[in-house]
């Protein structure tokens, strides 16, 4: 009697143990074989796949870097893509059949006016991306000159920027850019460029960037993933520019989403991990696979990260794979 109830005891802490500890959801590959490439369908191949965005039909937008190409992934896994190429690498706009983009980063969609907008850091403009009744696609430059690197504000057509590595689409269909090699927040608005935050004394907003390289929303807030000083901002337009205090140290943030109850998830390119931060401040570890482990869901420098519709996307950067984990 005495050996069943200390059987009892035993069986009952590790039930307890188990409900205060439960088991991590999986990560699991969504689009990639894990070999540099190109080429669609469920088999795809990538070649650093950096940025992301919602998309329509519940598909998610991205960047693909070294092919030079903006392209979508279904939910099943099956990637599509719409411009750009690895043999289309340079500057050109026109229909996707001859249209050339160099080193797309950010992407972004408004689902109002079905447009595509792109972060063309190499090109050193922004693009918009059509879709034509047929189902074509068409790119344009809407904002600064192509191939010229510069920093001014004003008109469109005029305006200037160095490197701009990601975009947002605002509800009044204004676009948010952070411009990484004038360190600065822009805005496009109404045909005119301005500027939003940036470190200069200048800037609407002083804020202590060095290399941002990210942004999402937080409702009306724009959080900056700042990979040079190794921390993350909070920008409230015409109000404040705060540096987000953590209880732990970040390694290269690159990648930066926020989900709908006040969660941060950052894609920490230093150490390999996907780590959470709380309403309080408190920084967690969700992903913390190494490089050189045998495990096939492990990270090499996850680039970004997209919260949708209870899942967290991954951009896995040198496996050349999106990945996502179920987040409850």
């Amino acid at each position: 009697m005495q050996k069943l109830n200390i059987f009892l005891i035993i069986l009952l802490a590790g039930l307890i143990s188990c409900q205060n500890n439960p088991v991590q959801n999986e990560l699991v590959v969504v689009a990639g074989t894990g070999n540099l490439g190109f080429k669609d369908g469920v088999n795809s191949e990538l070649f650093k796949p950096i940025r992301f965005s919602t998309y329509k039909n519940n598909s998610i937008l991205f960047a693909d870097i070294n092919n030079h190409a903006i392209r979508i992934v279904s939910e099943n896994g099956e990637v599509k893509t719409i411009a750009g190429g690895p043999d289309k690498s340079g500057f050109a706009d026109g229909n996707t059949d001859t249209a050339k983009f160099k080193s797309p980063h950010g992407v972004a969609y408004n689902k109002k006016t079905n447009k595509i907008y792109v972060a063309s850091a190499s090109n050193h403009v922004i693009r918009e991306i059509s879709e034509n009744e047929d189902g074509t696609f068409t790119v344009a430059t809407v904002a600064g000159i192509p191939e010229t690197e510069g920093y001014k504000d004003g008109s469109i057509d005029t305006a200037l920027f160095n490197s701009p590595h990601g975009v947002l689409v605002r509800e009044d269909g204004a676009l948010v850019v952070i411009d990484i090699g004038n360190a600065k927040l822009r805005l496009i608005k109404d045909g005119i460029v301005s500027t939003i935050a940036g470190k200069s004394d200048t800037d609407p907003l002083k804020v202590d960037f060095y290399y941002p390289i990210d942004l999402a929303f937080d409702g009306n807030d724009i959080l900056i993933a700042d990979a040079g000083n190794h921390k993350v901002f909070r920008i409230k337009p015409g109000k404040s520019a705060e540096e987000i205090q953590l209880n732990d140290t970040l390694n290269t943030p690159h990648g930066i989403t926020a989900d709908n109850e006040g969660n941060i998830y950052i894609a920490d390119m230093g150490t390999n991990r996907i780590l959470a931060i709380d309403k309080e401040g408190v920084l967690s570890t969700i992903i913390d696979v190494p490089a050189d482990s045998t495990n096939v869901n492990n990270l090499k420098k996850p680039a970004a990260v997209l919260f949708d519709n209870g899942y967290l996307w991954i951009a896995d950067l040198n496996n050349h794979q999106i990945k996502r984990i179920k987040i409850d």
